[in-house]
């Protein structure tokens, strides 16, 4: 099985990488689209939606920037992605398509649920800040990758 984010979740998590390991200062898009190899255009967009989630805050003029509203230890990966793709409060049914209704559950009802909530939980225990060090750790040859082990 494949659980890939979209470009928009990847570019988000990206630059909120970034401005997690610039926390408290902020950073300007072009140097944010240079550093975490984000196209300028696309990027300023998704930094649009990040603020409208009040994830981070923009600052005009010359010496502006982007930069977290909160630190980096209080957000979590899955606010990063409900942010970015919106909420999931109804899931499809795995085998109808439609959506799933206890009162149609089908036959994979418990499997399903059971794995989107762990899927869910892990979203929500790793924060902003552990995978911001991880970064860096990897970017200095200090973390092997895969990464392996919890964060908790």
């Amino acid at each position: 099985m494949k659980i890939v984010p979209t470009r928009r979740t990847d570019y988000g998590v990206r630059a909120l990488i970034n401005l997690a390991q610039q926390y408290p200062q902020g950073q300007a898009a072009p140097a944010i689209s240079k550093d975490m190899e984000i196209p300028v255009g696309f990027l300023r967009q998704v930094l649009q939606e990040l603020g409208r989630a009040g994830l981070v805050s923009s600052q005009p003029g010359r010496s502006g920037g982007y930069s977290l509203t909160r630190d980096p230890n209080q957000i979590t990966l899955h606010e990063v992605i409900e942010a970015l793709e919106g909420r999931n409060e109804d899931p499809a049914c795995a085998l109808d398509g439609g959506p799933c209704h206890w009162e149609k559950a089908c036959a994979l009802h418990w499997v399903w649920m059971a794995a989107k909530d762990a899927f869910t939980n892990t979203l929500q225990s790793a924060t902003l800040a552990q995978i911001a060090a991880d970064d860096a750790k990897l970017r200095n040859g200090k973390l092997p990758a895969p990464i392996v082990e919890e964060h908790r």
